[in-house]
Order: C-alpha cells, then sequence, then structure tokens
C-alpha cells in the first residue's frame, strides 16, 4: 500500500511538472488554464470549507485530463441524473492530512486575505485521492433535461449527449489572476527540483 501511494504521488507530481513548463512556455495552454479554473470552481483558500478546488487541484486535475467542464465525485454525479460511464478513469487530486486550524488563526487568513495577501504555501503532500470525474466522463442516468438523450436501460452506461449538449459547455465563474496562475505554475516547478535535490 505504501509503496502505491509512494507511486500516486510520484506520478502526479511528474504530471504537474510537466503540466507547470507546457503552461509557462504557452500563454494559450496558461489562459486554457484559467478558463478551466473558472468553470470548475476554484478558491483562494485550499484549507476552507468553501465549495470548489484549490488552485493546485485544479491543476493537478488539468494535468490528467484536458478539458475540464464540471468535476464531481461518483455518488455526486448520481444526485446530478448522471452516472460515470462505462470504462472510465477517475481523476486524482492532493489530500493533506494536518491540524485543523483555530478559530484565531483562521479568522487571521480571513483578514490578510480581504487585504489582498496570498500565500501559496501548501502543507505537505500526503497522499493522492481518486475518485473525481468531468462531466465528460458522465452519461445521463434518465433522460437528459438539456437535449432529451436518453439511457436505453437502467444498466445503459455508454449512451452519450451529442457533444453540442449545454451540459457540456463551460460554467461562468471567476477566473484566477493571471499572476498567480504563474506563481503556482512556478511552485510546481521548485517542488519538483527540491524533490529531487532532497531537500524537502
Amino acid at each position: 500500500m505504501k509503496d502505491r501511494d509512494t507511486a500516486s504521488r510520484t506520478a502526479a507530481t511528474e504530471a504537474l511538472h510537466a503540466y507547470a513548463v507546457l503552461c509557462l512556455s504557452d500563454p494559450a495552454e496558461l489562459e486554457q488554464f484559467r478558463d478551466i479554473a473558472a468553470s470548475v470552481g476554484w478558491k483562494y483558500d485550499p484549507a476552507s470549507d468553501d465549495p470548489g478546488y484549490s488552485l493546485q487541484n485544479v491543476a493537478l486535475l488539468a494535468a490528467q485530463r484536458r478539458p475540464l467542464t464540471w468535476c464531481g465525485g461518483f455518488d455526486y454525479w448520481l444526485t446530478q441524473g448522471r452516472c460515470v460511464a462505462k470504462g472510465e478513469k477517475s481523476l486524482g487530486t492532493w489530500r493533506h492530512i494536518g491540524r485543523k486550524k483555530t478559530d484565531e488563526e483562521q479568522a487571521e487568513e480571513k483578514k490578510l486575505t480581504e487585504e489582498g495577501w496570498q500565500s501559496t504555501k501548501r502543507g505537505p503532500r500526503y497522499y493522492v485521492k481518486r475518485g473525481t470525474f468531468d462531466i465528460a466522463q458522465t452519461v445521463p442516468g434518465e433522460r437528459c433535461p438539456h437535449c432529451g438523450t436518453t439511457p436505453t436501460g437502467p444498466d445503459d452506461h455508454t449512451t452519450q449527449c451529442p457533444s453540442d449538449c449545454v451540459v457540456f459547455a463551460p460554467r461562468p465563474g471567476g477566473k484566477p489572476p493571471r499572476e498567480l496562475v504563474i506563481e503556482l505554475m512556478q511552485s510546481q516547478l521548485k517542488d519538483t527540483d527540491e524533490d529531487e535535490g532532497g531537500e524537502k
């Protein structure tokens, strides 16, 4: 189990590194990432209980599959009237284990955030949790309210909505600041260099 977790972390780090190189070398890829973050829903504070994904997790998801529109877990899609398509593989996200912040620490961070402060420091990465799927990896579990696509039966997990169904359209949302994205991508390169040098 430990070896498998280590392999998952290594693969995720390598994917993030390659994606960061791509985004930093191609302005179009960087803008696509900002669009993805807006559509899937991102949040400033990874430790907050607000809905959405940390910017680093958005990057990890995008490193595994692009484009992305709307992500959720297996059970989440069932609540949306959709199910994971047969043969689709889940995407991984970073999961951190650590001490819960005190009310005082949370209040201080909220104050700093309101003043425009943003930190890219992250806690230790412990493991990669798999179980996230993009909406493009799902099919309607019942009649799609947008295009009318209907599965042939309760065990039909292959009948997909047409590509022009509005369910696949990007969702509205605010893009992360370009400077913040660049800082995040640069930090991925630094993290990899430090891992290889044995400094972390």
